[in-house]
């Protein structure tokens, strides 16, 4: 309750100055009006048919790789036109690969593993993501995880807004814009669809969808779909697998309402794969791996990295229009997962650490305590339990359309390090890492990480969407007052039982858009973002084999603080469609995230990199379909500089003036689609240029090229079906290349610092690296 008064007269102390600052996404009265009426008909007319589905998707931008816009943000997007002729497999990350701004760093060919995605030279922990209004970030971490989310097939469309997060927007850690999704919208009409695919390396995949149809004159109408996925290791040894169920239910009322539920449940087994140092990388290209045979000595061996998860999300958002002026928005959602980060590490059976307790124990049986021992340690999260509500109230005042909201989460989210035997054919006795513990003679699990955190974050927000000149003007200003609090509880032995941090911050933004005629206009906004300190900084990590801090607690870490700036121009023509921005972002205690080895396992932790300039211009054009084509064209040109120099001990690395990490200067990318309704093909060109891993710019990956293809045959009606075959190619020609930087250091070679000592090197980055060719032929049939 004191939170929440302390949010409200902060709110209203800021109200004074929100006109000169700034604005959210809200829709304008004549966009909600539209809305509105575009949902009521939806429940009066029949569906359309499978013949009009492929006429519409022919005439769709650049083969459903734009979509027009109209709002005051920079904003990119990818329709189902488009994603219905990938490849079934691809998480989201790859699905916006080629849209301006999007840097995104593949791990395997098909799309189990999440690999990482930059905007910008943001980190995908730095972006927001939602499905159906759902945070899908982790509360601790704000790492992303897009395996995990929904399947293709069931997306309807996927908007990024490389900028900045909206006003609304349930994220505590997105200063580097947010990644909406929707689900498809439920049939009007009964009927299913059936799928199989099969491609290289024996990857197969099934996939069942089943539409309701309208549910009497309840007016509601749903779907549940249903998929499998196998795939195993283009380079080393083991397979991922993963079932998945994704569902959504549709209430549409009188007077242009709406409710909606919509669930997604992901149930995964993943072989981790190494991200080498560039040296291996260089020695042992693809083959630097996990090994293939087990050694009671070899902590790498690939059966001690196997990772299971399981997701649970729901949501259910809520229009309610009282009447033309007024109108409220809920969702509640709630989101759960449990899984483990597997690993191993080798044990002195008379020097094993729990925090900084040591301990001398049999852990073989053998009757002595000399050995070294083999034990599977694992980074576990047995829960993260997390609901939250965000709420809305919107009215209609003039040419004013007046938002206030308030959001609410709140989180559990428990992580263990526990020991536990490796079993006879070298992999885990139990893979989870919860049973068959070691145990102190108290019975306590013995653990080398060991905590639970609580997060709360209360949000208040206003704004106002001005519009004007016959609503070619669009002015947007608004306000977020947001309070994070994390309490802390490390049960480690000689670690600080309970710890916390609190953080209270105002972000306003201001936006606008001037329409100059029907095909041309302009806009620019200016926003503040904010991110506040993952969990990590609240406890020291150990070494199991040491007892000495493996990595420092900071609970007093700064918050990132950034603001930007875009300015643009958008064509909308009959034919060509595009679009250029140009942006500036200033940031402070900028907080980059890296993956570190702690007890063998590749977890991810955040660097303070202080301030940071990052300014450039983006570009994209498309066709809307001229002889069945749809040529698209991206590119960004990025210039991303660090502001400080680095302190390591009583010295500062030169890294002033130094290009960021992960921000390379140029990418671009070109494609081609082809569709005349019973025939399609496409491909895409994407280059990525340099992108530097060190601080100190003294280790680089190279750049690269990939691309992509496509081909499929709608056949003739057989039976009020049209069944459909698509052949997907990733990679073709089979280029061998890092396809990102998983793990970034301060230096990687000795440097003399500022005050002329020697500050040896911080640490080895780590890559992704990028999957093979492969190809994948899918069959689909309507009913």
């Amino acid at each position: 309750m004191r939170a929440l008064t302390f949010l409200s007269t902060a709110l209203v102390g800021n109200l004074f100055w929100v006109a000169a600052y700034a604005a959210p996404d809200t829709p304008t009265n004549h966009s909600r009006e539209k809305r509105h009426s575009h949902s009521a008909s939806k429940s009066a007319k029949p569906q359309i048919s499978k013949a009009e589905d492929i006429l519409v998707s022919a005439r769709t931008v650049a083969g459903g790789r734009m979509v027009p816009q109209n709002g005051t943000k920079s904003r990119s997007e990818i329709t189902q036109a488009y994603i219905a002729k990938q490849a079934p497999t691809p998480n989201v990350f790859k699905l916006l690969g080629n849209l301006p701004g999007a840097n995104v760093a593949s791990a395997d060919p098909f799309g189990m593993v999440s690999g990482n995605m930059t905007i910008r030279g943001m980190n995908s922990d730095q972006i927001g993501f939602t499905v159906e209004g759902a945070p899908l970030n982790d509360i601790g971490s704000y790492m992303a995880f897009p395996t995990e989310w929904v399947d293709s097939e069931n997306l309807n469309e996927v908007t990024m807004q490389q900028g900045s997060a909206n006003l609304d927007s349930p994220v505590i850690g997105a200063s580097g814009g947010i990644v909406t999704m929707k689900l498809i919208e439920p049939s009007h009409k009964m009927g299913a669809t059936i799928a199989g695919s099969f491609g290289s390396y024996n990857t197969h995949r099934e996939y069942v969808r089943l539409q309701s149809g309208d549910i009497g004159n309840t007016g509601m109408r749903a779907f549940v779909a249903w998929s499998h996925l196998e795939e195993p290791h283009f380079r080393g040894a083991g397979d991922d697998h993963k079932q998945h169920v994704d569902a959504k239910l549709v209430k549409d009322w009188d007077n242009g309402g709406r409710s909606t539920v919509a669930v997604t449940f992901d149930d995964s087994m993943k072989v981790a794969y190494l991200n080498p140092s560039l040296s291996a990388w260089q020695e042992y290209g693809r083959h630097a791996n996990y090994t293939e045979k087990f050694s009671p000595t070899d902590t790498k061996y690939w059966k001690l990295h196997q990772s299971p998860y399981r997701v649970l999300i729901l949501s259910a958002p809520q229009n309610i229009v009282i009447n033309d002026k007024l109108g409220f928005d809920f969702t509640p959602y709630f989101y759960w997962n449990s899984g483990t980060i597997a690993s191993a590490s080798l044990m002195s059976e008379n020097a094993i650490y729990s925090g900084t307790q040591k301990y001398s124990m049999d852990l073989n049986g053998n009757g002595t305590t000399t050995d070294k021992v083999m034990m599977y340690t694992p980074f576990g999260t047995p829960y993260v339990y997390r609901p939250g509500l965000v709420s809305k109230v919107h009215y209609n005042l003039g040419r004013h359309t007046l938002v206030f909201g308030y959001w609410f989460d709140w989180s559990r989210e428990r992580m263990v390090n526990p020991y536990s035997e490796v079993g006879a054919n070298g992999g885990p006795a139990n893979v989870w890492g919860y049973l068959g513990n070691v145990k102190l003679s108290d019975g306590t699990r013995l653990a080398s990480y060991d905590n639970l955190t609580i997060t709360r974050v209360n949000t208040l927000f206003f704004g106002d969407t001005f519009n004007a000149l016959n609503n070619r003007l669009r002015v947007e200003a608004g306000i977020k007052e947001s309070m994070v609090s994390r309490i802390g509880y490390n049960y480690l032995p000689g670690a600080q039982y309970r710890t916390g941090m609190n953080v209270a911050v105002a972000t306003p933004n201001l936006g606008a858009r001037y329409r100059i005629d029907d095909h041309s206009q302009i806009f620019a906004d200016v926003a503040t973002n904010f991110r506040t300190p993952t969990l990590n900084a609240l406890y020291n990590t150990y070494s199991a084999t040491t007892g000495k801090i493996a990595t420092q607690a900071n609970p007093g870490q700064k918050t990132e603080y950034s603001i930007s700036e875009e300015i643009g121009y958008r064509y909308q023509g009959g034919l060509v469609n595009g679009s250029i921005t140009f942006f500036n972002y200033n940031f402070t205690n900028r907080q980059v995230a890296t993956q570190v080895t702690v007890n063998n396992a590749q977890i991810t932790q955040n660097i303070n990199a202080g301030g940071q300039t990052s300014r450039g211009v983006d570009i994209e054009i498309g066709l809307r379909p001229w002889h069945h084509l749809h040529p698209y064209i991206s590119a960004e040109y990025l210039h991303a500089t660090i502001d400080n120099n680095y302190r390591v001990g009583s010295d500062y690395l030169p890294t002033a003036g130094k290009m960021a990490v992960r921000s390379p200067q140029a990418q671009a990318s070109v494609g081609l689609d082809y569709d005349d309704g019973t025939y399609f093909a496409g491909f895409s060109v994407k280059y990525v240029g340099r992108q530097f891993s060190t601080f100190m710019n003294d280790q680089a990956m190279p750049g690269y090229v990939s691309a992509d293809m496509n081909i499929g045959y709608r056949a003739p009606k057989i039976l009020n079906t049209r069944p459909e075959i698509r052949l997907n190619f990733m990679n073709v020609g089979d280029n061998k290349y890092l396809s990102g930087v998983a793990g970034i250091a301060a230096s990687s070679r000795a440097t003399r610092g500022i005050y002329g000592s020697t500050i040896a090197s911080q640490g080895s980055p780590t890559y992704y690296v990028a999957g093979s060719f492969a190809a994948l032929a899918t069959a689909k049939i309507d009913l």
